[in-house]
Order: C-alpha cells, then sequence, then structure tokens
C-alpha cells in the first residue's frame, strides 16, 4: 500500500478526535450544559459561532505555516494542546471561558487535521488526489457517528465533567502517534505523489494550466468569489444543522437516545459521502461536481420538513447525510482544479476564510429555536442559499479551471 494512504488515515485521525469529535458531541452536551450551568441554547450557539469563527480565521495562518514549519512537528502539536484544552472543557463554569477554550480545540483540530492535513495531501497525491481529500476528511463525520453517542452514556455515566476529561484523553494520545508516521512530502521516503514513476509525474495533466496568481490577482477572480461565497453557505447549512441536529429530533417527540441515534447515522452517511464526492471528483470534473452537490444538498435539506415517520426520517438521514458530506471534499478539490496544484496552497489560505460564514450556521439555528421555539425558519434559508450557490456556480466554465483540458490563459 502507497504510504500516501497511511498518512492520510493520521489527517483523518485528527478530524476523528479533535475537529470533528468537539463538534458532534454538542448534541450530547448541549442540554446537560444547559442544565448544569444554566446556560440557553442560544448561548451555546453562539459561543460554538465564536469558536467556529477563530477556526475559520486560523486556517490561513495554518497553511502559511506548513510553507515554514515541519508539517510533522504542527500536526504534533495541534493535537498535545488540542487534548489538553479538550479535557479543560469540562472543568469550566463560565460562558466565555467555555467559549474560549472551545476555539482552542477547533484550532488545534485544524493544525492535526483539518486545512493542514489537506496540504499535506495535495503533495502526496496528483491523480487520486480528490480520494485523497476524501479519506482525511471521513474522520471529521466518522466522529459523529460514533462519538455523540458515547459521549451521551458517558454524560450519564459519569458526568459531563469526566466525559470530557475522557474524550479529551483520547485526542490527546493521538500526538505521539502523528510524530511517528506523518512524513512532510513522498521525497523524505524516497516516493513521488501517488507513488508513481517520476515520468508519470512528470507527464500528469493536472499541472498543464497553472499560472502565477498574486494576491491582486485573486482578489479580481470572479471565480474565487463565487466558489468561496458558495462554499461559505453550505458550510453554513451543514454546520447549523448538524450542530442541533439531535435537540430538534427530541422536540419532534423523539426519545434522547433514538435522536442521538439518527443523529449518529447522519454523520455515518456523511463519512460515506465524503469519499464518494471524491470518487466523483476523480471521474468527473470538481467543478462539476460541485454544481451537483449544491443542488443536491438543497434537495435532500428541504426532506427534514416532511411529515414524522421513520421511512421520511431515514430519507433526511441517507440522503442529506451523503450530500452533506462532501462539502469539505469537493472544496479544496474545486480550488485546486480551478487554480492548478502548485497555486493550490497559495490561493486555498485566501479562499478559506469565507469558511467563517459557517459560523452564522450555529447562531442561526440556535436564534431559530430562541425566537421561534423551532428550527424551521433557518432550514428555510440554507435551502434559499444553498439553491443560490447552485446558480452562482453554474456561471463559471470548465475551460476557466487551470487543470481543464479546455483551459484557455488570459493574455493581455
Amino acid at each position: 500500500m502507497f504510504y500516501g494512504w497511511k498518512v492520510a488515515a493520521i489527517g483523518s485521525c485528527g478530524n476523528l478526535l479533535i475537529q470533528g469529535s468537539v463538534f458532534y458531541v454538542m448534541n450530547a452536551f448541549i442540554e446537560p450544559l444547559a442544565a448544569l450551568h444554566g446556560w440557553s441554547r442560544g448561548g451555546i450557539g453562539l459561543a460554538m459561532g465564536f469558536a467556529s469563527i477563530m477556526m475559520t480565521l486560523s486556517m490561513p495562518f495554518g497553511i502559511i505555516l506548513t510553507n515554514h514549519v515541519s508539517i510533522r512537528l504542527i500536526m504534533t502539536l495541534g493535537a498535545f494542546v488540542g487534548g489538553l484544552c479538550y479535557i479543560a472543557l469540562g472543568h469550566v463554569d463560565q460562558l466565555w471561558l467555555f467559549a474560549g477554550l472551545l476555539a482552542v480545540v477547533w484550532v488545534c483540530g485544524q493544525l492535526c487535521g483539518g486545512v493542514v492535513a489537506t496540504m499535506l495531501m495535495n503533495r502526496w497525491f496528483a491523480l487520486s488526489r480528490g480520494r485523497a481529500f476524501g479519506l482525511v476528511n471521513m474522520g471529521t463525520s466518522l466522529s459523529g457517528a460514533f462519538l455523540p453517542f458515547a459521549a451521551l452514556l458517558l454524560i450519564e455515566g459519569v458526568g459531563v465533567t469526566w466525559a470530557y476529561t475522557l474524550l479529551g484523553c483520547l485526542a490527546f494520545l493521538l500526538f505521539p502517534i502523528c510524530w511517528l508516521v506523518v512524513r512532510d512530502q513522498p521525497s523524505d521516503l524516497g516516493l513521488t505523489p501517488d507513488g508513481l514513476p517520476c515520468r508519470a509525474v512528470e507527464n500528469a495533466p493536472l499541472q498543464t494550466g497553472e499560472a502565477p496568481f498574486g494576491w491582486r490577482d485573486l482578489l479580481h477572480s470572479r471565480a474565487l468569489w463565487i466558489v468561496g461565497a458558495s462554499f461559505g453557505v453550505a458550510l453554513f447549512s451543514l454546520g447549523g444543522v448538524l450542530s442541533q441536529l439531535k435537540p430538534r429530533f427530541v422536540d419532534s417527540g423523539m426519545d434522547s437516545y433514538t435522536a442521538m441515534a439518527f443523529m449518529c447515522l447522519t454523520a455515518l452517511f456523511g463519512a460515506f459521502g465524503k469519499y464518494a464526492w471524491g470518487w466523483v471528483c476523480d471521474r468527473l470534473t470538481p467543478l462539476m461536481t460541485a454544481k451537483l452537490l449544491f443542488v443536491s444538498n438543497a434537495i435532500t435539506l428541504s426532506f427534514i420538513f416532511l411529515p414524522l415517520s421513520i421511512p421520511n426520517i431515514a430519507l433526511f438521514v441517507a440522503g442529506y447525510g451523503i450530500c452533506m458530506g462532501g462539502v469539505w471534499t469537493v472544496f479544496p478539490a474545486t480550488v485546486a482544479y480551478l487554480y492548478g496544484k502548485r497555486q493550490f496552497p497559495h490561493v486555498y489560505k485566501y479562499v478559506s476564510v469565507f469558511a467563517c460564514i459557517k459560523s452564522f450556521g450555529y447562531a442561526a439555528v440556535g436564534l431559530s429555536h430562541s425566537l421561534t421555539g423551532g428550527y424551521g425558519p433557518a432550514y428555510a434559508l440554507m435551502i434559499a442559499l444553498l439553491l443560490l450557490a447552485f446558480a452562482a456556480t453554474m456561471t463559471i466554465r470548465e475551460r476557466d479551471a487551470a487543470e481543464s483540458p479546455f483551459f484557455v490563459p488570459v493574455t493581455d
């Protein structure tokens, strides 16, 4: 097996135990935290929104770090600090302290997985890049498949403080594994991207249309604004929906365990979706895949408005789970396709800032519940924005992509 897949697995573990874990387990912690400390769902949603903004703002700096510091060291320190702060989440009783620690953990998730692992995959893969992005990001959804349920059992068994302590210890134990397994690039082990012969890598069509981009060029790049805003909207949607999906099911009349089981199933389908959409990127084009992704997310999210029944819930869980899972896979793949493999780290550090739109999703669902007693208005807004994202990306042509065989460079 090509060693790059082992490196991808470690990045996936970072997303599983830190990045995805701290997000998904909030479905289990929201109600106990509110009862224990007297916090409101809206307040907790705002805390998550703040932490998400800090995480998003850290993404460009994380990408810049990969150009100057060993990725192996970055991921190791991310697991070390993230694990300790994860443990501390259970030992604070002030919402502002909780929000601050949550932000640190989420930032460390970007360093141990997130954008740092994405940059690592861009070094290790070329022709299989979509699937590599998918595998790395699978960890985020896999964490939602079982960790919230485990957190629910821990909370009922040992309480909020010890539940956070045990989950944080799992994240902390990842730091020595990162140091032992991760390597910055294939050449460190005498390998080439994808494990292909050197001649095959040199002749790969993924680098043919690349041109240098300065920040002024990017500022005037219509595609960057469209892609960034469109994927920001998709992240706004999935972040908001998943952050309080279990409480939404409880409000519909389900018991806590059944609601958590359906939330975990949604995340599990999301894990499958991450790799599946990566496979689609490698078979079609990432730009075409992005357009399909947006309209699919809008359609499947609308299933949540169907009358409450097991078949309708199963339809939503499977459909939306698979579709929302593809967002973090298709996002970097589309940017790399539009601007080229070599330009990808430079461009992605700017376009990743649009992910801050996701932060407003947490606040949107929290405020929707606080103001109206339900999540319907927030869901309707998300569907409308996803359809708008689909319409916007339809204006980007395949020939505008640097990695397209039909690429036409712009000349003065």
